[in-house]
């Protein structure tokens, strides 16, 4: 391991750039769909070897910068699909997605290298304070210019369930901070001036914490079934409609009469409540009454439809992004208006400097883009279904924010409901999944999750879906809503007040390690 840790040292300045910028690439292997885990050692192992010699700050935020790069272009490629849907419009934009953002992204990762190096520590202390500064930065990321969320290392377990169950109690920020912290240790072993001791001690206890980890969840994870709310029978459908044919005016009314030839398919189950996916009505559902006669005909008696649609209101000439419940008498029961909308893709920051500047007769297809509105700060976010209890609804993007799931009104399940079409067969929608799964953990109770081209499920408050619809599948699925744990989990009760004081934890124990003087050195081999 020295020697490895000797031959990076030797690289030249800009190989060792390159090479930083390879290792975060690495870091999207390790997340959903392929879960390699196994990469992250390598990963953060290379990015300290390259920061312990860096001689100025700005080498050692260009370490950071250049491995945050590579990571979030390699992990959000996928961005860059949904300006294929529209190529004649958007294709020119690409390189903001899929350059520009992640170079800004990388920011944050160049941050918690700078604040690691201007530290001064060294060995163990500089593995403790390294990984409180990532997920410190890692916070930033996620609220800074309302927030992207994405990427978080701790969603590379949501292949490995029991590992993931650790999340009810200390979030995924929380097991975030524990992975990048093992996976830093092995770099400890290629460092000359740390006592062997130190560093096979250091990681034989973070390693038996994991397996310990991983033996809680198993025994968290109940081996039955979760039982279920009664007369709670629901179908979810997965009309799995193109984004390239979505919106084309002559065909919405074909895609609202698959949805509902799927809503009303016999296969000998009688569901009580139909869960349609995000703008799966592509119609003003509120304003156009005859369209709600019609749909609630195929309401069963005492169930509803609820279903994505946008909302607009005439008078104030604002629509928003919104989920409906249209009860069995045609009328809508109850709206909740996305709260959390997607720079750029839902609305446009910054229009009127756009075209005080002239930007916006530069790059007319930004311009061209429709704003949703974005509602009061004191907007509902619990909704109510006739003979359900309270569900927190969440459509597409906002389930990725932990800290925003838990609102001041009690809820016993969670709604997410999404369009991940414009991101085709990519990693995105695998990764939005895990994201949902994990959330389900967090909260402790169920989350059914209706998505337009996959992947829809009953997820139960240990994060197993019994059944999925794959992405890219057309069907659906019947099930019953599983009934929430019989305590809310620690996080629940305290959100990211555990997390954080984790971090503050491990930012403390640097400061003390780094203060420490050394009792002894280990030659190198």
């Amino acid at each position: 391991m020295t020697a490895l840790n000797a031959w990076v040292s030797s690289l030249p300045r800009l190989k060792k750039y390159l090479l930083a910028f390879v290792l975060g690439m690495l870091i999207a292997a390790a997340l959903p769909p392929l879960n390699l885990i196994f990469l992250l050692p390598v990963s953060f192992t290379g990015l300290l070897w390259i920061l312990s010699v860096a001689k100025t700050r700005w080498q050692a935020f260009l370490a950071g910068w250049w491995f945050g790069w590579g990571q979030f272009i390699a992990g959000l490629y996928w961005i860059g699909v949904a300006f294929t849907v529209d190529a004649k419009t958007h294709a020119l934009l690409m390189p903001l997605p899929v350059l520009v953002l992640p170079a800004f992204l990388a920011i944050v990762s160049g941050c918690a290298t700078l604040v690691t190096h201007m530290s001064g520590a060294k060995s163990l202390a500089r593995v403790f304070l390294f990984s409180g500064a990532w997920i410190a930065f890692e916070y930033v990321r996620g609220v800074i210019f309302t927030g992207f969320a994405w990427n978080t290392i701790g969603y590379s377990w949501s292949g490995i369930l029991p590992v993931l169950q650790s999340t009810a109690f200390i979030g995924v920020y929380g097991l975030t901070l524990l992975t990048v912290f093992l996976s830093s240790l092995p770099a400890l072993l290629g460092e000359a001036g740390t006592p062997r001791r130190t560093a096979l001690v250091s990681l034989t206890i973070t390693l038996g914490l994991f397996v310990a980890l991983y033996g809680v969840g198993v025994l968290r994870v109940p081996d039955s079934p979760v039982q279920s709310f009664e007369n709670s029978t629901m179908r979810i459908v997965q009309p799995n409609i193109s984004q390239r044919d979505k919106w084309k005016h002559d065909l919405l009314l074909d895609h609202l009469r698959k949805i509902v030839a799927l809503s009303l398919t016999d296969d000998g189950n009688s569901p009580r409540y139909f869960i349609w996916p995000e703008t799966a009505v592509p119609y003003y559902l509120t304003t156009t009454k005859p369209l709600q006669k019609e749909l609630a005909q195929i309401i069963p008696s005492g169930g509803a439809i609820v279903t994505g649609a946008p909302r607009r209101d005439p008078v104030v000439r604002q629509s928003w992004n919104s989920l409906q419940v249209l009860g069995e008498t045609g009328e809508i029961l109850d709206i909740y208006d996305k709260q959390h909308l997607v720079p750029y893709g839902e609305y446009m920051p910054l229009r009127s400097f756009m075209a005080a500047t002239g930007l916006s007769k530069i790059i007319p297809a930004l311009d061209q883009m429709s704003d949703f509105a974005t509602p009061d700060s004191s907007a509902k976010k619990v909704i109510s279904i006739p003979g359900l209890p309270p569900a927190r609804a969440l459509i597409c993007y906002e389930i990725v924010f932990p800290w925003e799931v838990d609102p001041d009104t009690a809820f016993s399940w969670i709604l997410n409901i999404t369009n991940d079409g414009w991101f085709g067969t990519t990693s995105g929608p695998y990764q939005h999944f895990a994201m949902t799964r994990t959330r389900a953990i967090e909260q402790g109770v169920a989350v059914v999750r209706a998505a337009n081209t996959g992947i829809s499920a009953i997820i139960d408050p240990y994060g197993r879906a019994g059944e999925e619809l794959a992405l890219n599948e057309t069907g659906f699925i019947d099930g019953e809503l599983p009934l929430p744990i019989p305590e809310r989990t620690l996080y629940a009760q305290y959100g990211e007040a555990i997390p954080v004081a984790l971090v503050i934890a491990f930012i403390g124990i640097g400061v003390g390690l780094r203060r420490r003087p050394p009792k002894n050195t280990r030659l190198s081999s």
